[in-house]
């Protein structure tokens, strides 16, 4: 295992650090630092920028060919560092611990060490690994707001106002479908100089913006959580084909909420963000286009057809037809039998 001590802290010694350690140089594109990861010991990147607001972000895209171990050592109260596992998985371990957090895929852990000690990354061997990291420095980030960090929660306020690091603090949980693309876009403008260090600010501030609302999701009850979690989607996929397997069964709002355990809330914003329909809308379209195939076959009577796909009532089932494709269904029958 290759070990790498990083005995510094601001993001520019952080990555000048590592690049010793791994034998390469450290470039600098206007305060973004970066290093390529030399083959002896895989490919990628490891990037870093600092921004006034205390703000700053690493971001690890790697794949090595042994395992690597960073060690965050320096001698000093460490940032608060938000860990998201684009692709992963990472693991994490405080420097004085020696219990490891392992980060999965789509997690996201807020984590900030006690008094100077610091924390250990480690990246398994032949593993593709994105890690994007925000790092906040507690003095400078509190610097930057006065009456407004009363507005969150009582954890997060003791979190970030624990300048000397009195406290361990940990919590993960998957990250919701808004960290996605703020997340697999992080890379944009890498040509654009200027463009891309305001980019990254803001891009900062939006994760920090959606961990704050996440974090209070985080503590609420399932049945009143509303972020839907990026580890949801596959339940909302796997509905959507009980669906349309099952158009005559009951298709209510509180009966799939009930199949995928996911309250009514999250439901329809799966189903928004999955297919820009709400669960009623999507359910309905899917009935009228099966109804449509099935008024093709011969053996099947219009009567027949409403009942297999789940319509209660005949008359609303040509009502909505007719809207949808502009021809009532015992028309377009008739002119199916007629070709």
């Amino acid at each position: 295992m290759k070990i790498c001590k990083v005995n510094s802290l601001p993001l520019r010694d952080v990555i000048e650090s590592i690049a010793d350690c791994l034998g390469v140089n450290c470039y600098d594109t206007c305060d973004e630092y970066y290093l390529d990861i030399p083959s002896k010991y895989g490919s990628g990147q490891i990037r870093g920028i600092n921004f006034d607001n205390g703000l700053g972000i690493i971001i690890y895209q790697c794949e090595f060919t042994q395992d690597i171990r960073i060690d965050f050592t320096v001698d000093d109260v460490h940032p608060i560092k938000y860990i998201y596992s684009v692709e992963g998985p990472i693991t994490h371990r405080f420097a004085n611990e020696e219990i490891d957090h392992q980060i999965e895929q789509y997690k996201c852990a807020i984590v900030a060490s006690e008094s100077n000690n610091g924390h250990i990354l480690l990246f398994k061997k032949d593993q593709r690994i994105e890690v994007v990291s925000l790092e906040i420095d507690r003095r400078k980030f509190l610097s930057n707001v006065t009456c407004e960090i009363n507005d969150v929660t009582k954890e997060l306020k003791a979190l970030y106002e624990d300048v000397n690091a009195k406290d361990t603090f940990y919590h993960e949980g998957f990250y919701g479908i808004k960290f996605k693309d703020l997340l697999n876009n992080i890379s944009n403008y890498e040509n654009q100089k200027l463009i891309r260090k305001f980019y990254l600010q803001s891009l900062g501030l939006q994760i920090f913006v959606n961990q704050l609302l996440q974090f209070g999701d985080d503590k609420l009850k399932d049945s009143d959580k509303s972020i839907l979690r990026i580890n949801e989607i596959n339940r909302v996929d796997d509905i959507a084909v009980y669906i349309e397997k099952n158009l005559d069964h009951d298709l209510t709002v509180a009966r799939l909420s009930s199949l995928t355990a996911l309250n009514p809330n999250k439901l329809q914003t799966a189903f928004k963000y999955l297919f820009n329909k709400t669960v009623n809308e999507f359910v309905t379209t899917t009935r009228l286009n099966k109804s449509k195939e099935l008024l093709a076959d011969n053996e099947l009577n219009v009567s027949d057809v409403v009942d297999k796909v789940g319509f209660k009532s005949y008359s609303y089932f040509s009502k909505i037809f007719k809207q949808r494709f502009q021809i009532s269904p015992s028309v377009f029958k008739e002119s199916i039998r007629k070709t």
